[in-house]
């Protein structure tokens, strides 16, 4: 079937997606309740945070560096990506989800195309997770998805940061922080950075990954003991 990237670009980022991104907040349900973020403006600021201070820096690399190797079909060099990425997450929380969101990216991918070599090679990159070799990460699964169904590697960093945002205004929503309007207002502030960042992202090498949000981490590993919760992270 010779299906445009574009519709699989809207595939992948749509909330009816099951991958699992849609039920986190990112860390903003622990920020909420400390009483650190309470309006829009609020939002705007923690979003566009973590989008230049960890996305971007961090997992973005990590999944356009996945989709050059995965088009090499280099899958030692993604098995040392994926380890990498998962050591550098210092909260439990935030690790397990990332492993669940990307096992579930990969096993909807497989269900999605028919056999081929493309899905032979998430074939073989499962069987590795199966033998403890590698992990599975969300950004390293989304990589090897977009690959598979042709999206170019701006396409994809511009899916996973508008993604993520959606993830985190979704949550504020929930949350009774903003309301629709205000999330589309978000949305038009994010637009810039997104686009800039997907243009740059892929002149980047995973030498050049690096992350810090301290601040965020801290109040994600109190998360992890809340007794009433909302969130996944």
């Amino acid at each position: 079937m010779n299906t445009s990237h574009e519709f699989h670009l809207m595939q992948l980022a749509d909330s009816f997606f099951p991958s699992g991104m849609f039920s986190m907040s990112g860390g903003l349900e622990s920020l909420v309740k400390h009483g650190k973020i309470k309006t829009d403006r609020d939002v705007l600021k923690f979003i566009r945070h973590q989008i230049h201070f960890q996305l971007a820096p961090c997992d973005c690399i990590v999944l356009s560096e996945t989709m050059v190797a995965a088009q090499n079909k280099d899958i030692l060099k993604i098995i040392n990506i994926d380890n990498r990425f998962f050591s550098m997450k210092l909260v439990k929380e935030i690790r397990n989800a990332s492993v669940r969101s990307g096992q579930q990216m990969l096993n909807c991918v497989m269900y999605m195309l028919s056999p081929n070599n493309k899905n032979k090679f998430v074939l073989k990159f499962q069987n590795k997770i199966e033998s403890n070799q590698a992990v599975g990460t969300y950004p390293v699964c989304l990589g090897i998805a977009a690959h598979c169904l042709q999206i170019s590697r701006q396409s994809a960093v511009r899916m996973m940061l508008y993604s993520y945002s959606i993830s985190v205004i979704g949550a504020a929503l929930r949350l009774g922080i903003i309301q629709h309007l205000n999330s589309q207002w978000i949305l038009m502030q994010l637009a810039e950075d997104i686009n800039t960042l997907s243009k740059t992202i892929p002149r980047k090498t995973i030498n050049d990954i690096w992350q810090l949000t301290p601040f965020t981490d801290i109040l994600q590993m109190a998360h992890e003991h809340d007794d009433s919760r909302m969130f996944i992270t």
